[in-house]
C-alpha cells in the first residue's frame, strides 16, 4: 500500500502535470564540486563527449557501474543522477561511470547507440572485476540495447542489468498503455509518440535498438528491474517480465503500488526503499562479480 506522502505527491503531480520539454542546464550536467571533494572524479571523452569517470582507481578491487541516464534522450545528467550516484558511491564502493551521451534531436538511436558502445568498448578493459550496467527511463532502453549489442558483437559482457522505471517498447502498440495512461501524472503519451520517433530517426520503432524488449533476450545477464502501477511505462516492465522468463534470463523485478515514473528519486519512504533495495543487489553482485 502507498504511503501518506506518496499520496499527496501522487495528486500534487496530477495538479501540477508538466507541459514542454525541459532541457535541464549545463551546469548540472556535470560532477557537483561536493563528488570532487569525496571522491577521484575525472571527464573523459569519447568521440569528444564526456564519460565521467569516479573513483576509477578501485577498480580493481570492486566491479564498475555504468550508469546511462534518464530524460526522455533528451536531457543531460541532472541534480537527482548526481544524488542517486552519490548514495551508491558511499553505500557500495563501487566505482561509476555516467555517459553523457549524445542528444535527439541533433542525434538518433544510431548514434547514440554507436556512442554508448564505443564507451563500454573503452572502459570495460579497465574493470578487471565487470561491470554492471545501469539505466534510468529511456536510459534504461540505452542500457538494455547496450547489453544485446554487446552479446551480439562478442564483447565484455555486465554482470548484471538494473533498470529503473524503464523505456523498452517505443512503438506505443502495447494496449495495456492506453489503461494506464489515465493514472499516470508524469508521463504523456502523445509527446511519448513524439520522442520515440525523434529517438528512432531511419529506424523503424519495433527495432530492437529503438525498442530493446523486442531484442534476443538469451543469453543475456540476470536483469533487475524497479517501476511503479501507475507508470505507463509498468505495461514495458510486465512486457519485459514475460520476454525474460521466455528466454529463462534471472530476473527479479520490484513493482511498488501506486508509484508514478520515477518516484525513486523523490523524498518519499518508497524511494528510500528502493534504494535500499539498489544497494543490496549492487553489494551482492559486487561480492560475485562475473557471476
Amino acid at each position: 500500500m502507498a504511503s501518506i506522502q506518496s499520496l499527496i505527491y501522487y495528486q500534487y503531480k496530477k495538479t501540477i502535470h508538466r507541459k514542454g520539454k525541459v532541457r535541464g542546464n549545463a551546469r548540472e550536467a556535470v560532477p557537483p564540486e561536493s563528488l570532487y571533494k569525496k571522491h577521484v572524479t575525472e571527464a573523459r571523452l569519447v568521440e569528444g563527449r564526456p564519460v565521467y569517470c569516479i573513483d576509477f582507481h578501485k577498480t580493481g578491487e570492486l566491479p564498475c557501474i555504468l550508469y546511462v541516464h534518464g530524460g526522455s534522450f533528451s536531457k543531460g545528467l541532472r541534480k537527482k543522477d548526481w544524488k542517486l550516484l552519490s548514495a551508491l558511491l558511499k553505500s557500495t564502493g563501487c566505482p561509476v561511470a555516467a555517459l553523457d551521451f549524445p542528444l535527439i534531436p541533433e542525434h538518433s538511436c544510431k548514434g547514440i547507440l554507436s556512442w554508448c558502445m564505443e564507451a563500454l568498448t573503452a572502459l570495460s578493459p579497465e574493470c578487471p572485476r565487470g561491470f554492471l550496467l545501469m539505466g534510468d527511463s529511456a536510459g534504461a532502453s540505452i542500457a538494455m540495447a547496450m547489453a544485446q549489442q554487446a552479446k551480439e558483437k562478442g564483447l565484455s559482457l555486465p554482470s548484471a542489468i538494473l533498470l529503473l522505471c524503464p523505456f523498452l517498447d517505443a512503438t506505443g502498440n502495447n494496449p495495456a498503455k492506453n489503461v494506464l495512461a489515465p493514472r499516470d501524472p508524469v508521463l504523456d503519451q502523445d509527446k511519448g509518440r513524439e520522442t520515440a520517433l525523434l529517438y528512432a530517426g531511419s529506424l523503424p520503432l519495433e527495432d530492437p535498438r529503438v525498442s530493446p524488449v523486442f531484442g534476443d533476450m538469451k543469453g543475456i545477464p540476470r536483469v533487475y528491474a524497479w517501476t511503479g502501477d501507475n507508470d505507463i511505462l509498468y505495461a514495458d516492465a510486465l512486457l519485459l517480465k514475460e520476454k525474460l522468463r521466455n528466454a529463462h534470463v534471472p530476473y527479479h523485478i520490484y513493482v511498488y503500488p501506486g508509484m508514478t515514473h520515477n518516484w525513486m528519486y523523490e523524498c518519499l519512504p518508497e524511494a528510500r526503499t528502493a534504494l535500499r533495495q539498489i544497494i543490496s543487489e549492487l553489494r551482492n553482485l559486487a561480492d560475485f562479480p562475473g557471476k
